[in-house]
Parts: structure tokens; sequence; C-alpha cells
């Protein structure tokens, strides 16, 4: 019995031993070989926000936070958006900030056709680190001690060891918040949205718009260049009803829409895929919005 326990011991411990090693520092090795993962990404994100100086503040999902280079415009910005951010996460990390008494003046604030229609908790197993536990009462249905454990033993999955092989072009984001991620576009490329919006979303979304109107910040509702692929989700009826929502909280003073997703001069070769914007389109399109932006920003002022 003694010698059968004894074995099962030598065939176990190397077993626990890999499984230790890969919870606690297989992020690091892949973010090596990979870029930066999800949770390193947020709590960088997360402290450079709160260390550095802006004027501007830019909130969105992937598209922005690929999509939107701060370095390009003429104010003082940093780019908080991150991937699945929806009006709810970007509520409430523009509460954070001011919370940590972070004084800017503008926001960019970024849209989609689809941006009402979902309800994201893939990121709380980090965001529950740095967000109000009124974000979490949001999503009673899940526990984030679950969620943390689920993505501790997803390390073990060998699998993952695969991904150690360094990647020629690998991610990587500056301290300006920006995300840039390389890939290609392909013609056929496709993908299915949602137009419909989520009274939850749409009630953060109003939420967002009366915390700057307190605070005294502008608001830019951005959206940007747009595939024809991806717009074939939608009906020409359907992008008019959701521009005339949008266009029904703008005041033209204090509240502005930039509507990008059909601009002229963006084709395949500009993204990486059916819906971000590579590095060089990002610039371009950021050089475009910058003087949108200080059109609307000396009206104002004058």
């Amino acid at each position: 019995m003694k010698k059968f326990i004894l074995t099962i011991g030598l065939f176990s411990v190397p077993a626990l031993i890999y499984s230790i090693v890969a919870m606690l520092f297989m992020p690091f090795f892949l973010s090596l070989a990979n870029g930066p993962s999800t949770k390193q990404q947020i709590a960088s994100s997360f402290n450079n926000a709160t260390k550095q100086e802006y004027e501007l503040l830019i909130l969105g999902n992937s598209r922005t936070y690929r999509g939107i280079n701060p370095s390009k415009l003429n104010y003082q910005a940093y780019n908080f958006s991150h991937d699945n951010d929806s009006y709810n996460q970007m509520y409430y990390k523009l509460k954070y900030l001011i919370d940590c008494k972070k004084d800017f003046r503008y926001l960019i604030l970024g849209t989609d056709y689809f941006q009402f229609s979902f309800k994201s908790d893939t990121r709380n197993y980090v965001y529950a680190d740095f967000l109000s536990n009124d974000y979490m009462n949001d999503f009673e249905e899940k526990n984030v001690y679950i969620e943390k454990i689920e993505y501790y033993l997803s390390n073990i999955n060998p699998k993952k060891i695969l991904s150690l092989i360094p990647q020629k072009d690998k991610p990587f984001l500056r301290e300006n918040g920006q995300y840039i991620k390389p890939g290609i576009a392909m013609e056929n490329d496709t993908i299915t949205r949602d137009i419909s919006r989520l009274d939850f979303q749409v009630n953060y979304f109003k939420g967002i718009l009366s915390l700057c109107k307190k605070k005294g910040i502008k608001v830019f509702i951005t959206n940007l260049p747009t595939r024809s692929n991806e717009l074939k989700s939608y009906t020409i009826g359907q992008i008019e009803e959701f521009d005339n929502f949008i266009e029904g909280y703008v005041d033209n003073r204090s509240v502005f829409y930039f509507n990008f997703s059909r601009i002229e001069g963006f084709g395949l070769n500009d993204f990486t895929d059916i819906t971000h914007l590579n590095e060089n389109a990002a610039n371009r399109f950021t050089e475009i919005l910058n003087k949108q932006l200080g059109v609307q920003i000396n009206k104002t002022q004058e």
C-alpha cells in the first residue's frame, strides 16, 4: 500500500509543480511571446490613467482602443478604452478617474452601431480589482471569485505551451493607452452584428453624459471608420434610426457626434481584420479627428 501511495505521489508531484508554476507564471511567459495579457493591459491602463496628466480622455471598445492614437492629438490625451467595453464599463471607469481627482475637460466617447446590444463580463476578473462594488452588482449572476479561479486554472492548459513561440509582430501597449495589434484584413472577412439597444446600456450612456455635464466635460461621441463588410449587418433604415438616436443627445455646445463610419479614404489595407484600423491608418484617422475636435472646441470658446 505504501509503495502504491509513493508511486502515485511520484506521478502527482510533477503535475502539481507544473500547475502551480503555470498558474503563477504562464501569463508572464505568454506576454513575452505574444504581448501583454488582458490582465496586464487593464492593470497598466489603470495605472497610467491615474499617474498621467491629460485634458482629454478616450473611452470606448477595441475600435477606439486601437484606432485612436493620443499622441496625434493637439491635446494632452489618454486612451482608457479596452476590448469589449460598453457603456457600463465606460461609466464606472469615468467615475473611477473622477473619484481619483483626475481633472480633464474633454471626453471622446466611442460608439458603434452594436455598442448598446451586449453586456460583457469577460474582463470582470480584472475589473473587480479596480471598479466599485456598484459595478459588480450589475453582474449578480456571476461570482467574480469563481471567475478569478477559472482564469488561473485556464493557465494550466498544456496547449498554452504552444503559444510560447514568440510572434514576429506581437501586440504592444503604448504609455498613452493605445493598443497596437498587427494583422492583415481579408477581402472576404465577415461578421454579424446586433444593432438593438439594451435599456441597461442606454441608461449608462445617459449616465456618462449626465456625469460629464455635471463636471463640465465636453463629450465627443465618435463612430470610427467601418468596413463595408461590417456595415452589411445593418439596413440603411437601422443605421439612420441609430444616428437619429445619438443625435437626440447632441446640443453642439457640450455634446457632439462625429460619425466617421462611412468616411471615404479608408479601405481594406487600412484594417487588421473585419473591424480594427491598423497602426498607420489609426494615426491618419486620429489626425482627421484632431482637426474636427479643434473646429468644435474653438467654436465653443468663441
